[in-house]
């Protein structure tokens, strides 16, 4: 008995020692594939009672404290435009634009905060209601838009996505700076 005692030992020490490196292979494996997935950043904001986000890389800068000069005979949803540096640039009712209600006081008034998002064709302020937080997300996480939203709010919001158990729309920057009156 005492004999069998140490190759028992031996088989049951080597066995362990293999479930133990096969453990640390699929751990390995996971956090590979983890380390691998797609993230990106998100500049989040609301509008009224409901947040939205562009993506970081499609951000200028945010501007504050700024005044409209109106433009006539332009759509209800483009405020007029404002000088950044010598650059005249549009001023987007995001609210407007999306078709949500929004704290914001508008038309020509002062306004608090604006992100200049840019794309290849335009340059534009969007208002928003308040700036939030910068947040990484993987891309896999991103959802298609909610059911809910109406067909003129799906236009504008490419995909959903939940932070902190907050619904977060992505807001579709080809369609907001769409030049008026062409279809992509």
């Amino acid at each position: 008995m005492t004999d069998i005692d140490p190759l028992i030992r031996q088989s049951v020490a080597s066995q362990s020692l293999d479930i133990l490196r096969k453990r640390a292979e699929s751990l390995a494996q996971v956090e590979e594939i983890e380390a691998t997935a797609e993230m990106f950043a998100l500049l989040c904001f609301r509008l009224g009672s409901e947040w939205y986000a562009v993506r970081i890389a499609d951000v200028r800068e945010i501007h504050n404290d700024f005044v409209v000069a109106s433009i006539p005979r332009v759509p209800s949803f483009i405020l007029g435009v404002i000088n950044v540096r010598g650059e005249i640039i549009s001023v987007t009712d995001t609210a407007a634009l999306i078709g949500i209600a929004s704290d914001g006081v508008h038309g020509g008034q002062e306004m608090s905060s604006a992100i200049i998002v840019h794309s290849e064709l335009c340059v534009s302020a969007l208002v928003v209601d308040e700036i939030g937080d910068i947040i990484e997300i993987r891309k896999d996480a991103v959802e298609p838009p909610l059911s809910t939203y109406d067909r003129s709010q799906v236009e504008f919001v490419s995909g959903s996505v939940y932070v902190d158990g907050r619904l977060i729309g992505l807001v579709n920057l080809e369609k907001v700076l769409e030049p008026i009156g062409e279809k992509a």
